[in-house]
Order: C-alpha cells, then structure tokens, then sequence
C-alpha cells in the first residue's frame, strides 16, 4: 500500500477523475481518495509500481507532493 499527498484536488470531480485513472491499472485492489488530496492505494507491487501510479495520478494536472509506502 502507498500513501500519496495530492495538490489540486479540491472536490468530488477530482476524486473521481484520479480513481478512474488509477482502476485502469493491473494490480490496483483497492483506492481510497478524498478531496484533500489524500490518496490511498493497495496494489499488488509485482503487477504495478508507485512511477505508474504516479503517472495515473497526474495525467489530469494533478502533482503528487511526497508519498510514502506502508506494510499491510
């Protein structure tokens, strides 16, 4: 699981735009998101890493500001 801290999202639209980004991508169980720009993802790290998710993340202008990987 990865933790990442999102600028640019301030409202539903963008919740749902960066879930539907990241639901495209092999690996990806579970997405937790909020208009914070907390971004939560479990992911299977042989099927995807953080530099797609990343990727995901900012295809629609976002920046992710730092994250961090956690043990589930």
């Amino acid at each position: 699981m990865a933790e990442f801290k999102v600028s640019g999202m301030h409202c539903n639209s963008c919740v749902s735009l960066v879930k539907m980004n990241l639901e495209d991508l092999d690996g990806v169980s579970k997405i937790d998101a909020d208009e914070k720009g907390n971004v939560k993802v479990n992911f299977d790290e042989i099927k995807a890493d953080v530099k797609e998710i990343v990727k995901k993340i900012e295809l629609d202008g976002y920046k992710v500001v730092n994250y961090k990987m956690k043990k589930i």
